[in-house]
């Protein structure tokens, strides 16, 4: 990495919904939990994700219907992060329960993205 390039890190999770949860539902909690994080200064952006079925390119991927993006600052800001949200203290607490207590079935994985 050049001393102009940034860094990017990204939090992908993949997911389904808990029987009865709309999307929109998911959204709504998903967004105030990434507000606060941004709030917080460790996210710039995020994204959510519906799962478009493709025979092709669902080749040996888990079966799930729904994944996130958190985009982080840079690498000490998605560490920061985690133990932001780790130490379980309120307001986060109650914001990660809203959100874990809508999905099911989630995998969740950081990645560097390669300049």
């Amino acid at each position: 990495m050049t001393k102009h390039q940034t860094e990017y890190y990204s939090m992908f999770g993949a997911f389904n919904l808990r029987e009865g949860i709309e999307l929109s539902a998911f959204k709504q909690v998903y967004d105030t939990f990434c507000e606060h994080l941004n709030q917080q200064g460790y996210v710039h952006s995020w994204r959510l994700w519906k799962r478009a079925y493709h025979s092709g390119y669902d080749a040996q991927f888990p079966d799930v219907g729904v994944m996130v993006e958190m985009c982080f600052h840079d690498h000490a800001a998605s560490l920061a992060s985690w133990g932001y949200v780790k130490a379980d203290e309120e307001p986060m607490r109650s914001l990660h329960v809203a959100v874990n207590t809508k999905v099911i079935d989630a995998f969740f994985v950081l990645f560097e993205e390669v300049a």
